[in-house]
Order: structure tokens, then C-alpha cells, then sequence
């Protein structure tokens, strides 16, 4: 039942993009931390139930790439008539496409390493960083889950974030957008659902609590070292905090058709709002509320003119079992 959290989620990010902070607080990093986590519960599920041997990779891939690429194509291609039509002076748009510019919108991966290629100064879809960043999971995880290797490369990968926690790495890529430092919470996610999949409800419990734990011991030592005060800190420790207990609470109830319908609207959400802010751009110009409506009326159409009539391709690639949370 993870559906509406995936849209408040969702809702989050395009605060955030609206200059929404909360006690000083960024809510779409919170959120994204989030993302990551419910991405690592559901994959799991996805790779035992139906992909769990490495002759169905393929068919894995495919499966992710149905689920990604239309929606974030037609998105794409709004924001490029409006782009057109509006010209180079938006946030993010701030200079004339170059070549390579079409290559990081095919692949959106590189989106991920905007602070080297310098991306980001011509993205039409500006959250499609943390996209790429969920693609290069999806590459790497079933690889990761079926070697049973989950555990070694999460102790890596919190290793990084450490690094960057205390300001040894650059804190706001390897603490937030690269794979390397936010690869153990898609694991943490992974592991969770494996110890409900297995019935070890003590065991899930004693880490969803665990995490908020540690966590608040970080940042209390973090606290005390100045390293809270860096960007990104306080947030991404947050997001921990909440994710694995909320993944506890939330994923093991029944699904109910409400809950789906919030959910089906998350991802819509996460590709357009931008494209809505920048056609409507500024408080003088409608309140806040009518522009997230907007946002969400345009979601609804992608799920239901785009996400909707693929899913049946989807489901035709997997085994029998489909469950509501594999999205």
C-alpha cells in the first residue's frame, strides 16, 4: 500500500521546485531519499517473483524500460514545443542545445553527472537527474540481489555517503545524487522486503527502527562537528529516518483501489510538474495550490493515455504472479 506515499513523495519534489522549504528544510530531497528506498522494496519483488534467475535479465530490462521511457519521451517532447516557442532564457534552459544535449535526453543517465558534463545547463526535464541515478540501480541490481552480494555493497556504499557526510567527498553528490553514496538506501529497501517476503517480522522490525536510530545518533555527532549545517545533511538523514519505518508500516498492507490511483499519478507528476511551472511560472501569475493542480491533471492524462495502455505489455513479460506494487 505504497501507492499515495509515492504521490506525497511526488508532491514533495514539486514543493521543492516551487521554493517550498519547510523549517528550513528542503522536502524533495526528503522525498527523494524516500524514492529511493521504496525503489529497492518493489525491485525486489519484481526480481524474486518473476526475473529471478539471469536468463530473464532481458526481459528485467525491458520491463523497467516500459515502465520509464514512454512517459518521460512525451514529456520531453512537450517541454521541447514549449522550449521552441519560448525560447533559451528558463532555469535550466539557459543556453542553445548542443548535440550531446540530445544524447543525455536519450539516455538520461548522463543527466546524472550534470556537475561534469555540464548537463544541466540544457535539460528539458530537470528532475531526470535522479532518474539516471535510478536507472544505474536498475542495471545493477539484479546483478547485486542474485550474486548475494546485497550486503558487502551496501557496507560500500555507506561507506561513501560517510565520506560525504563529513565533507571528505563533495557532500551533495556522493551524500544525495550519485549511485555510489545512495546505493545502501536502495539496499536498505531491498533488505526490508526480503525480510517481509521471508516472514521475519521481528527481524524487519528491529531494523526499521534500527535506521531512525543510527540516523539520529549521526546527526547528533554530526551536530555537535558542524556537519548538519552542510547542504543536504540534515535532509538525506530525515529521509532515512522516515523511509524504512513508513516502508514497514505501509508495504505489507492490502492494496486498496484508492491507493493505486494516488500511486498511478506519482510518476506523471515527478516528469511534468517542471514543464507546469515553467509555462506557469510565478505566484503573480496563480496561487501555488492551482499549479500543483495542474500538474496532477496533466499526470492523470500521461497514466491514462500513455502508462495505462503499456502496462498489459509489462505484465506479458513476467511470470504469473503480479502483484499491485510492482510499478
Amino acid at each position: 500500500m505504497l501507492g499515495t506515499l509515492r504521490l506525497l513523495l511526488a508532491l514533495m519534489v514539486a514543493l521543492s521546485h516551487a521554493d517550498v522549504r519547510w523549517w528550513g528544510l528542503n522536502p524533495g530531497v526528503i522525498a527523494v531519499v524516500g524514492f529511493y528506498a521504496i525503489s529497492g522494496y518493489v525491485m525486489t519483488g519484481l526480481v524474486r517473483r518473476h526475473y529471478a534467475s539471469r536468463a530473464l535479465l532481458p526481459r528485467f530490462y525491458a520491463d523497467r524500460a516500459l515502465r520509464l521511457l514512454p512517459a518521460y519521451y512525451a514529456v520531453i517532447l512537450a517541454a521541447l514545443a514549449w522550449y521552441l516557442w519560448h525560447g533559451p532564457d528558463a532555469l535550466f534552459l539557459v543556453r542553445l542545445p548542443l548535440w550531446r544535449d540530445l544524447f543525455n535526453h536519450l539516455l538520461i543517465v548522463p543527466h546524472n553527472y550534470y556537475m561534469w558534463n555540464d548537463a544541466d545547463h540544457f535539460v528539458l526535464i530537470p528532475p531526470a537527474w535522479s532518474l539516471g541515478c535510478e536507472i544505474q540501480f536498475y542495471l545493477l541490481f539484479p546483478l547485486i540481489l542474485l550474486s548475494g552480494a546485497r550486503l558487502p555493497v551496501l557496507a560500500l556504499s555507506l561507506g561513501v555517503y560517510l565520506a560525504a557526510f563529513v565533507g571528505r567527498l563533495p557532500t551533495e553528490w556522493f551524500g544525495y545524487r550519485l549511485l555510489p553514496g545512495v546505493l545502501f538506501i536502495f539496499l536498505l529497501g531491498s533488505w526490508l522486503a526480503d525480510l517481509h517476503r521471508q516472514g521475519r517480522w521481528n527481524a524487519a522490525r528491529l531494523l526499521a527502527l534500527a535506521i531512525p536510530i543510527l540516523a539520529g545518533l549521526l546527526a547528533a555527532v554530526g551536530a555537535g562537528a558542524g556537519k548538519t549545517a552542510i547542504p543536504y545533511n540534515p535532509e538525506t538523514l530525515l529521509g532515512l529516518a522516515l523511509a524504512l519505518p513508513l516502508l514497514h508500516l505501509l508495504a505489507p498492507r492490502p492494496g486498496k483501489a484508492w491507493d493505486e490511483r494516488a500511486g498511478d499519478l506519482s510518476y506523471g507528476l515527478f516528469l511534468c510538474h517542471f514543464l507546469v511551472f515553467w509555462l506557469w511560472p510565478g505566484a503573480d501569475t496563480g496561487p501555488l495550490a492551482l499549479r500543483v493542480l495542474a500538474a496532477l491533471t496533466l499526470a492523470w492524462l500521461i497514466h491514462r493515455f500513455i502508462e495505462a495502455p503499456i502496462l498489459a505489455w509489462r505484465h506479458r513479460l513476467r511470470a504469473p504472479a503480479a502483484g499491485s506494487l510492482e510499478k
